[in-house]
Parts: C-alpha cells; sequence; structure tokens
C-alpha cells in the first residue's frame, strides 16, 4: 500500500503529464490515507489539488466541489493561508468559466488574506494572475497597477521584475519620477 505522500507524488506526476482526471484519481487516494491518518491539512491539500485538476480537465462541477470542501478543511484548521490558495483556486476556475468579475473579486480577497499574512510571494503570485486576467479584458492601466502591486511584495526581486518596476515608475517621459 501507498503512503500519501507516495500517492500526492504520482498525482502530481500525472497532473504534470497532462492526465488530469486521472491525477485526481490519485488525489482522491490520498485524500483517505491523509484522512485515515488524521492528517487533516494533508488532505485538504489533496483536495485542494484534485479541483485544480477538475479545473484542467474543464470540469467545472467538480472543481467547484473540490475546492469547496478544501476550503472548509482549510477553515476548520483555522489555516487561513491554504484558504486563500483555495479562494485564489476558486479565482482561476470562475476565469476559465468565463466569469472575469467574480474571478476578479476571488483574487482580490485572496490578495487581502495573503497581505494579512505576509504571504508575499503567494500575494505576488496573485497579483500576476489579476494582471493577465484584467489584460485580458484590454484594462491595461488595471493589469499595469496589479503588476506593480505584485512587485512591490518581493524583497529581493530578479533583474527582470527589477526592470518591471523601474519601467512601471517612470514617468511618460521615459524619465524616472523623484
Amino acid at each position: 500500500m501507498s503512503t500519501g505522500d507516495e500517492l500526492k507524488d504520482e498525482g502530481t506526476k500525472l497532473y504534470h503529464d497532462g492526465r488530469y482526471e486521472e491525477a485526481a484519481a490519485k488525489f482522491v487516494e490520498a485524500q483517505a490515507v491523509f484522512t485515515a491518518a488524521n492528517d487533516v491539512k494533508s488532505a485538504a491539500e489533496a483536495v485542494n489539488n484534485r479541483g485544480v485538476c477538475w479545473r484542467q480537465a474543464a470540469k467545472w462541477a467538480e472543481a467547484a466541489a473540490a475546492f469547496d470542501e478544501a476550503r472548509r478543511l482549510f477553515q476548520s484548521l483555522k489555516d487561513v493561508v491554504g484558504e486563500g490558495q483555495v479562494v485564489g483556486n476558486l479565482a482561476a476556475l470562475a476565469e476559465s468559466q468565463g466569469d472575469k468579475d467574480r474571478a476578479e473579486q476571488l483574487y482580490q480577497e485572496a490578495i487581502e488574506i495573503f497581505e494579512k499574512t505576509g504571504e508575499k510571494q503567494l500575494a505576488k503570485d496573485t497579483y500576476t494572475a489579476l494582471s493577465k486576467l484584467r489584460l485580458k479584458q484590454r484594462n491595461v492601466v488595471g493589469a499595469m497597477t496589479a503588476l506593480d502591486a505584485g512587485l512591490e511584495q518581493l524583497d529581493k526581486p530578479n533583474l527582470i521584475e527589477r526592470m518591471a518596476r523601474k519601467i512601471l515608475h517612470s514617468g511618460p517621459s521615459g524619465k524616472t519620477g523623484s
């Protein structure tokens, strides 16, 4: 019999191979093993991962049900960061379904959670997702604002991130403001 971690790793590999339904099944098995071991956090992560698989497979109802279950589990643990990750996944689900307004609302909710908990990298990643959504909506200023807010989360930006910050903070003349 496989351990929960082994099943989770198998599910992750299947996911990366684009075999989403098989991956979801592995995460169901992993959840069962984690639940039997009373490892609620790992079980919640397995459920969340299952939701991501279903979203990729365009099985919207299954994804929504998995994310709702994962959110309840993280709430029961008072794991605010885990809940924030689920909210971000719900935003991506809403975006996949074409509900851009709901997606934006959920991305903002996830950002607030990550900023309150000091999860700067997760906040930055969520701002990036929000920026991409706004760009798809042809809201260039909103996309740039979200991108800039995400970059501001970084304590040690890499070269490209520093260049992006410089470009975003330059005025219309191309010169950096004071």
